[in-house]
């Protein structure tokens, strides 16, 4: 994977242009170009765009953001770097230490100006009494974070075009690489031009005050000349810089104050900051956020520090130790060290090893080297209340988590302890708004710190018992009769959507636990989720769920529990088509539903096992069980259920050909869900009356219930009606000889079918479309 600046910019030129819907061709035109290629060669990162095709590109395309041009000024300072020495640029002046090593500067000789030609910094021939390059060596085997150099080396252009000074922070988790990637991107700006000096501070715990005074002594200041104070101190700083172009790192700063009087006064200077913290109080700096890194980077970086040889002999292996390091590269470092000091060891090795996950941070450490260590040193700085949450939250099931998921950790609201966690790079913000997540290894760091905290059941119980709390009223939001919910049905659609990876995670884990604390919370979910799991088309989560609820219920010995349960596990096995499976299920869980008087879920079981008939092609059955489901709901009163049942009764009427019968059952389904409000229903009542039409040859009144069907299922987000209804809309277009239309809905009908895993309407479709396309 190219990860040059010249690449990045490629794919930025191509990333605007498809957004644009623009082709090679019609932008060449607009450009004013002869033919494409050119464009083509500068999008694939083969060739540097000139500086003037740069600008009619965005002028063209109305790109005001100024990042080609920045990601082009990168790219020639990248070129630059490649034709000088790095290694040369990282060791000029031969002291590799920080400020205020031993003999730098200690001798009062300072800054001098020489005239003449050949001066290292400045058209004006100015150059310093010595070398000034504290830059440690930039290591050899790094991998990845093109576009991250790519923007340091922006900012140092941007220095040299006379628009410096230039901050850029570089935050990230520990053992991110963020003190490589600035060294590194700091050599290639001394290189690019920035040569009048290079410094290096570890700021740690250190006070400004005491830094300024390192780095004026650097700067060949004696110590009786040193301002006292901060302000005098940071003026002289400022003062000896003026006009120079230099490389300053401050590496890993505390906080905003820590780094503010050490920032120059105008002139190119570039600063380059990491910090574990994001610095968002320093005004007007370039920001650079370190991830882990990409797989293929990763592995690039392990294979550089153990020999191409030995990953190549093992690449199965090398991809398990990437993954177990969770692509950090300070793990993936220490790793590759550990194989490197072991050459009698495989890496398939060393990969076993890591898969204990309770011994796998004692087993990343090499020397002085250690990932619990890196992350100690974030955890000690933060607060008690933020220390806590940081503990509770590898509780939390799933991927990532949101904000009220953390408030029930933490037993308080925790905005402000997650934006601390945030702010030490300790979690980081998932690809979803408003959620956070936390790194794998991070997440078995705290772990171990859960396990000194006597309050983990606790803990475990009240983020259960929210979370289950909450899909409960959000799937009731999906129900005919729905329940009033924050936001409407929309807000509880997208709350369940979120969720849904972190919900079955937090079943599984109630199945995991066998003092059955968690089956009652388990329970009352059974009741309300199959809505959403329904509309979703997930089947697979719905199903396991349910043989979760299954068991809790045998534990516990309820008869009810584990009736809501057979009726759940059959409607997901229905979903999948397994229908001998769900009739199975559903005849289990009506016999619990008569032995527990459950009247209501006997009746809606009966119409699970009309579908389940109807499935095996039992369409009597089928027509019977739906007429039972019929009869007991009107007997109860459940005028939502009942006209539930008299549609699907319809369908079993319509393929015994009883199309009159099928017809009213329609009509007196479809008046009863409009009394009642049911948006939802009546369009399934008109899908199923399209059906009918186009069966009986019927198609401009199937076009025009299909279509009022359609609007329905897509305002609901409904994504299984909108691909049944598309292919009703089909049929009735092709029925009317409108074949060119009536692709376009059988493509789109396919697309929708195969997505929700309707396999069997996806094969007619699919036969209709080929069909439909052939005579056009």
């Amino acid at each position: 994977m190219d990860s040059s600046a010249l690449a990045a910019l490629g794919a930025a030129m191509l990333r605007y242009r498809l957004s644009r819907g623009l082709s090679l061709r019609q932008l060449a035109a607009r450009l004013g170009m002869q033919g494409h290629g050119g464009l083509s060669d500068y999008e694939k990162g083969r060739r540097l765009a000139p500086a003037d095709l740069i600008e009619r590109y965005e002028q063209q395309l109305n790109i005001t953001d100024g990042q080609l041009a920045a990601l082009r000024a990168a790219a020639l300072a990248e070129r630059a770097v490649q034709k000088t020495d790095p290694e040369w640029a990282a060791g000029a002046g031969g002291d590799q230490g920080g400020v205020g090593t031993a003999g730098r500067g200690g001798d009062g000789v300072g800054w001098r100006e020489e005239a003449g030609p050949g001066g290292t910094a400045g058209d004006d021939g100015w150059r310093p009494a010595f070398a000034i390059a504290e830059l440690p060596a930039a290591p050899r085997d790094f991998q990845g974070r093109g576009a991250e150099v790519a923007g340091v080396l922006a900012a140092a252009a941007d220095c040299l075009a006379g628009r410096g000074p230039v901050t850029v922070v570089v935050a990230g988790q520990p053992g991110a690489g963020k003190t490589t990637l600035a060294v590194r991107a700091a050599t290639h700006a001394f290189a690019l031009g920035l040569r009048d000096a290079q410094f290096f501070v570890e700021l740690g715990s250190a006070s400004p005050e005491v830094v300024l005074h390192r780095l004026l002594r650097a700067l060949g200041v004696p110590d009786l000349q040193l301002p006292p104070d901060v302000g005098g101190a940071a003026a002289m700083f400022r003062s000896r810089l003026a006009g120079r172009r230099c490389v300053l790192v401050l590496d890993n700063a505390r906080d905003e104050a820590q780094v503010r009087a050490l920032l120059p006064g105008p002139g190119p200077v570039l600063v380059v900051v990491t910090s574990r913290q994001r610095l968002t109080g320093l005004a007007g700096a370039r920001r650079v956020d370190l991830a882990e890194l990409a797989e293929d980077d990763a592995q690039a970086l392990l294979t550089d520090i153990v020999g191409k040889a030995r990953a190549a002999a093992e690449p199965e292996a090398v991809a398990e130790v990437v993954a177990a390091c969770g692509r950090l590269p300070l793990a993936v470092r220490i790793a590759g060290n550990r194989l490197a000091c072991w050459p009698d060891w495989s890496i398939a090795h060393l990969a076993e090893l890591l898969r204990d996950e309770q011994s796998r941070l004692g087993r990343l450490t090499a020397g002085d080297l250690a990932v619990r260590s890196a992350f100690a040193l974030s955890y000690r700085e933060i607060s008690p209340t933020a220390g806590r949450l940081f503990r509770r939250l590898v509780l939390a099931p799933g991927a990532d988590f949101e904000v009220q998921a953390a408030s029930a950790l933490l037993g308080a609201p925790a905005e402000s302890a997650l934006e601390e966690l945030a702010g030490a790079s300790l979690i980081g913000l998932a690809a979803v708004p408003g959620r956070y997540r936390m790194h794998d290894l991070l997440r078995l760091y705290a772990s171990e710190l859960l396990q000194e905290e006597g309050q983990r059941v606790e803990a475990e119980f009240a983020l259960f018992d929210w979370l289950f709390g909450q899909a409960r009223a959000a799937a009731a939001a999906l129900a005919p009769e729905s329940s009033d919910y924050p936001g409407g049905r929309a807000a509880a659609l997208a709350w369940l959507d979120a969720e849904a990876g972190a919900l079955l995670a937090a079943v599984r884990r109630t199945g995991e636990r066998v003092d059955g604390k968690l089956d009652p919370l388990l329970q009352d979910l059974t009741q309300r989720i199959p809505w959403y799991y329904d509309l979703r088309c997930r089947w697979s989560d719905m199903i396991e769920v349910a043989q979760h609820a299954r068991a809790a219920a045998d534990r516990s010995e309820n008869l009810a529990e584990r009736a809501f349960a057979h009726s759940m596990l059959g409607l997901g096995q229905l979903g999948q088509h397994q229908y001998r499976a769900a009739l199975a299920s559903c005849e289990l869980g009506l016999a619990d539903a008569r032995a527990a008087g459950l009247a209501a879920e006997e009746a809606e079981l009966f119409g699970r096992l009309g579908l389940a008939h109807e499935g095996l092609g039992r369409y009597s059955e089928a027509e019977a069980r739906h007429a039972d489901h019929a009869e007991q709901c009107r007997v109860l009163g459940d005028q939502w259920g009942e006209a539930a049942a008299i549609g699907r009764r319809s369908h079993a009427l319509q393929m015994l050909g009883k199309h009159t019968e099928a017809a009213a059952c329609l009509r007196r389904a479809l008046k009863m869900r409009s009394d009642l409000g049911d948006e939802r229903g009546v369009a399934m009542a008109e899908y199923r009356f399209s059906a009918l039409r186009n069966d009986q040859g019927n198609h401009e009144e199937a076009l025009q219930r299909a279509r009022r069907a359609l609007a329905v299922f897509k305002s609901h987000d409904d994504q299984w009606g909108t691909a049944v209804a598309h292919y009703e809309l089909g049929r009735s277009l092709a029925g009317l000889g409108r074949l060119r239309e009536a692709t376009t809905a059988y493509r789109t009908a396919v697309k929708g079918l195969d997505q929700v895993g309707e396999w069997q309407r996806l094969a007619e479709a699919t036969a209709a479309l080929t069909d439909a396309q052939a005579r056009v």
